[in-house]
């Protein structure tokens, strides 16, 4: 029954999509018109990165973010605002140095990949293995043991130039996911990768690993990209190359956090929901602008447009900062759960995640295929004045936080921001407030809420 209700929901997204009323139409040209000319979203991103600054979940910076975000809300008299618990991991980095013995003590630029467990307290010392491939590894097999193996995998610029960069970042980021246990199987003691990154100016990009249970627990780091390409210059003229490397990260027990939920109920239907999501949480390694501070900034500034506008939506809207994307994503599933204890996953009509930047939006993924994101496209045509006409394309992917909620079947759409230079500083020391326009935040947070509007007043 309930997937039935999934399906349905969908369906009439998409009838619906010819014949918008007339005051559908207004109230997103009204949101749109005054977030273009009131933006106050830079501001509030500027306090989230400036003045919290990093927020890896489990930290003080998170458990500050919560309580500001909350804080923010409720100041604008919403219909309601809360905080719903969830336990997060709680992961702190540690010293990180490593050396090439081998020559001259040269030293080494990277950071633990998050989740990464650490060093002997002497760290290690070891020939360095290059491999490029899960293949070239277990040809390798055992000759691996006692080394440290190093995934040479570059991010395909092709595809960042072409604007497919989160196509080449998925190619690229399952070696620092599964590399450390795939390497732990042959006896490697460490495992590195070269930083997922389309730029670099000798900074690591750090993300999480997955350590499967059945292997040991080796360390895993990120070289710059400028110290995996000397790396692989010396193994590449034949050379023995020899590090020693020393990480002292800690996993500590879970801890309570939360993430935070506000509302505009719906003035006819307040059953009905359609979510708005970004999360709160960042790396620890920078103050996490782009990633994904803008995002929760758009979130919070929507409901501000929306309430000084008056605009009262048919259905309820609903703002979620979700907490712990980045290392477990258990603010996604949590919510997932809360809402289903209230039998509220049926009511979701659609979910709008904004996960990606902030530079210019240049459209939305949607889990619309066919007829019914043809008709949708038209319908949702006064988002096509904030930039260029907006491109909506098909995706089984609409978010991580929210994809508990499609993979049971609710719509789904992402905003997709210019995706060209977003992996020049995610994940890395170099995302800070400066990497965003305010003008560009402006044209996002309106394609948010302009989107928002349509979809609750149909």
């Amino acid at each position: 029954m309930i997937r039935k209700t999934f399906s349905l929901a969908a369906t009439f997204i998409c009838a619906g999509a010819l014949a918008l009323p007339a005051l559908a139409q207004s109230d997103a040209d009204r949101a749109i018109d005054y977030e273009l000319a009131n933006s106050r979203a830079y501001d509030t991103l500027e306090y989230l990165t400036d003045n919290i600054g990093p927020r890896l979940s489990g930290s003080k910076g998170a458990a500050l973010a919560v309580t500001w975000a909350t804080k923010q809300l409720r100041a604008m008299k919403l219909d309601d605002v809360r905080n719903e618990p969830v336990m997060v991991p709680h992961w702190v980095r540690g010293v990180e140095r490593a050396t090439l013995v081998s020559h001259n003590d040269q030293k080494i630029v990277l950071t633990a990949l998050g989740g990464s467990v650490a060093t002997p307290e002497n760290g290690i010392t070891a020939d360095v293995v290059e491999v490029s491939s899960f293949e070239e590894l277990d040809r390798l097999g055992r000759k691996v043991a006692g080394k440290i193996v190093y995934f040479n995998n570059p991010i395909d610029m092709s595809l960042v130039e072409s604007g497919r960069a989160f196509d080449a970042y998925s190619k690229a980021v399952e070696f620092r996911g599964a590399g450390p246990s795939h390497a732990a199987q042959y006896g490697a003691v460490a495992a590195l990768i070269r930083s997922v990154a389309s730029a670099s100016l000798r900074s690591p990009h750090t993300g999480s690993l997955r350590y499967d249970e059945k292997q040991p627990k080796i360390p895993g780091a990120a070289l710059s990209v400028e110290d995996a390409l000397l790396v692989h210059r010396l193994l590449a003229k034949g050379e023995r190359v020899r590090m020693h490397l020393v990480l002292t990260p800690r996993t500590l027990p879970d801890a309570p956090s939360f993430n935070v939920v506000a509302e505009i109920r719906g003035s006819e239907r307040p059953n009905e929901i359609v979510l708005i999501g970004g999360h709160l949480d960042s790396w620890d390694l920078a103050t996490g602008a782009i990633d994904d501070g803008s995002g929760a900034a758009m979130c919070i500034e929507t409901m501000r447009v929306l309430k000084e506008l008056g605009i009262k939506p048919k259905r309820t809207i609903r703002a979620v900062l979700f907490m712990n994307e980045e290392n477990g994503l258990r603010g996604g599933h949590a919510y997932f759960d809360a809402a289903a204890k209230r039998e509220e996953i049926a009511k979701h009509v659609a979910v709008i995640e904004t996960d990606a930047g902030a530079a210019t939006p240049v459209g939305f993924t949607t889990t619309l295929e066919g007829s019914a994101l043809a008709n949708f496209t038209r319908a949702a045509a006064p988002l096509n004045r904030i930039a260029a006409p907006l491109t909506w394309e098909s995706s089984r992917h609409t978010g991580a936080d929210t994809s508990p909620l499609t993979d049971a079947g609710v719509t789904g759409f992402g905003l997709t921001p210019d995706p060209r230079h977003y992996f020049d500083f995610h994940h890395s020391p170099a995302d800070t407030l400066d990497k965003v326009d305010p003008h560009q935040l402006a044209q996002n947070t309106a394609a948010i809420a302009g989107l928002a509007v349509l979809l609750a007043n149909q």
